[in-house]
């Protein structure tokens, strides 16, 4: 037994002397493969490095004082408008109030977001220029971790100015096309309203019963005016003689002899030039327009200056002086595009037939056209009753009508096949193309007569004025189209003043005048093109106003 406790207690010495802990050198300095392990570990894999930069100090945000009223007063003032919008009954003027204010908000919010782009993104550059680098263990300094703060807290607040001038924006576009809307939905009701028919007896005994009510309200009136002019005749003797006075200075200027000069267009040159024959045309609608424009002009500022004109009477004369400037442009228009008795000056490749036919009946539409807007503006001063107001407007609309069926007529200038072979009808038709419309203008003649008839007056007055603005738009496109063709056409030229000075100080070829020369002439035509789409669409309800946000919104509403 004391062997074996020797023993044991020999083999726990010996135990207690290889334990971790001990003093002994030799054993406290691994040297063998067990121990590597445990020391290569920790290399393999070290810590990794904490941003330096995560505590940035707190700076407040910068506050931009003038952008922020801005921003509060727009949103006061689309949040007015979306408040009306909701509303069932609105007119038309207040939609149009609602568009004059709700536009410039758009813009100014557009303005203010490229105003306030190109500052944030050059903070935004600069706090990126100061971010500390990975790479670098020098750590920052406490006066650049101030000036990154102060950068990120300017990127900060510049990008809240910006994205509510950008749902501003939105908001703004979203009224803006709910105002075309309504102006569109009240557009379409006002043209499509019913009315008593003028088949209907009882339509015909109403009217009756209501004329002498009328023409007692418009003797009356007329009394008033004759004893204003009457009163003060020498007053009313001024204004006539200086409107004559700037009638003859027209025609004893030297100026006048300049018009005589391109307006008399000789009927025996048979090949003028071409921008001889569109100037002379362009100067007998310039001539036929704005002699008397501006006669009546003056005429009626002197009247009213003089008063001699009382409210009701200067209204029923702006409508009686813009009829009959209507009536002298659109009859002047038609003479200078027809050239009638002068084949070799026309426009557009007519028989003399046609042309000497339709410039008649073109002076009879105006001279329509005046009395329609004579006689709503003397209904409406008189406050005349409805039935009368609609058959007037009926009155208008049939004529008009009747008179594009006769215009329509003679357009169609079918030849005879008795007096005419067949080669002379195939070559009329192809120099006469535009013919095609001729059907589509009986469709709307028609319509008028028929809308006129059954009840649909609205509708006939809207159908025969748009025959008279298309007609007029399509004739005055014609003439510019033609007239910006020949005048780039001999500005150009080899010799013309433009290309001579491109070739000489531009150091151009000719080929090269003659692209800028095409490219030119093709912007024109595009916006004459657009110029007479904006006139038609502005009598079919759509503002121009309306449109161009549309294009606006379409090509500038974004960034890239």
């Amino acid at each position: 037994m004391t062997i074996f406790r020797i023993a044991a207690i020999a083999v726990l010495g010996f135990v207690l002397v290889l334990m971790p802990g001990t003093s002994r050198p030799a054993l406290s300095a691994p040297t063998g493969d067990a121990a590597s392990p445990a020391v290569a570990a920790p290399k393999a894999s070290p810590p990794a490095a904490k941003p330096r930069d995560e505590e940035l100090p707190s700076v407040p945000a910068p506050a931009f004082p003038q952008a922020q009223n801005k921003l509060d007063s727009w949103k006061d003032t689309l949040d007015t408008a979306e408040r009306a919008l909701r509303l069932r009954g609105i007119a038309d003027a207040t939609l149009t109030d609602l568009r004059e204010r709700v536009a410039p908000v758009q813009s100014e919010a557009r303005d203010l977001i490229g105003v306030i782009s190109p500052r944030l993104e050059e903070a935004s550059a600069r706090a990126a220029e100061l971010a500390p680098n990975a790479n670098d263990a020098t750590p920052q300094s406490d006066d650049i971790k101030l000036e990154r703060a102060k950068l990120l807290a300017e990127v900060a607040a510049r990008q809240g100015i910006i994205q509510q001038a950008k749902l501003i924006n939105v908001r703004a576009q979203q009224s803006l096309d709910a105002i075309s809307d309504r102006r569109r939905t009240i557009f379409t009701d006002s043209v499509l309203q019913r009315s008593p028919s003028l088949i209907n007896p009882s339509f015909w005994v109403t009217l009756v019963g209501v004329v002498p009510q009328a023409a007692s309200k418009f003797g009356e009136l007329l009394s008033r005016w004759m004893e204003s002019m009457t009163s003060q005749p020498l007053r009313a003797l001024s204004g006539f003689a200086i409107a004559a006075v700037v009638l003859l200075v027209f025609f004893l200027s030297p100026g006048r002899r300049w018009q005589s000069r391109w307006t008399n267009r000789d009927p025996e040159i048979e090949h003028p030039g071409a921008l001889r024959k569109t100037g002379s045309a362009a100067s007998i609608v310039l001539a036929g327009t704005v002699i008397p424009g501006v006669s009546l002009f003056v005429l009626y500022q002197s009247l009213v200056a003089l008063g001699v004109l009382p409210y009701d009477i200067a209204a029923i004369a702006r409508a009686l002086f813009a009829g009959i400037i209507f009536a002298f442009f659109f009859s002047s228009l038609a003479t200078a595009v027809l050239a009638p008795g002068r084949p070799s000056w026309r426009l557009i490749d007519v028989d003399d037939r046609t042309a000497d036919g339709i410039v008649p009946l073109a002076l009879l539409l105006g001279i329509v056209a005046a009395a329609g807007l004579l006689i709503d503006a003397t209904n409406l001063a008189i406050g005349a009753p409805a039935e009368l107001s609609l058959v007037s407007q009926a009155a208008i609309s049939l004529a008009k009508a009747f008179l594009f069926m006769a215009v329509l007529r003679v357009a169609a200038g079918v030849i005879d096949d008795d007096s005419e072979n067949e080669d002379s009808f195939k070559d009329t038709t192809k120099r006469s193309a535009w013919r095609l419309l001729v059907p589509l203008g009986w469709v709307t003649s028609a319509a008028t007569v028929l809308g006129s008839l059954i009840g649909y007056i609205a509708f006939g007055r809207f159908v025969s004025a748009e025959m008279i603005v298309v007609t007029a738009v399509l004739m005055s496109f014609v003439l510019l189209s033609q007239l910006s063709d020949a005048s780039i056409a001999a500005a150009f030229a080899y010799q013309g003043r433009v290309g001579r000075f491109l070739r000489q100080t531009a150091g151009l070829g000719s080929a090269a005048v003659r692209q800028i020369a095409a490219l030119l002439s093709g912007f024109m035509q595009l916006a004459l093109i657009a110029l007479a789409a904006f006139m038609v669409l502005a009598t079919w309800g759509i503002n121009s106003d309306d449109l161009l946000g549309s294009i606006s919104s379409a090509f500038f509403g974004f960034t890239v």
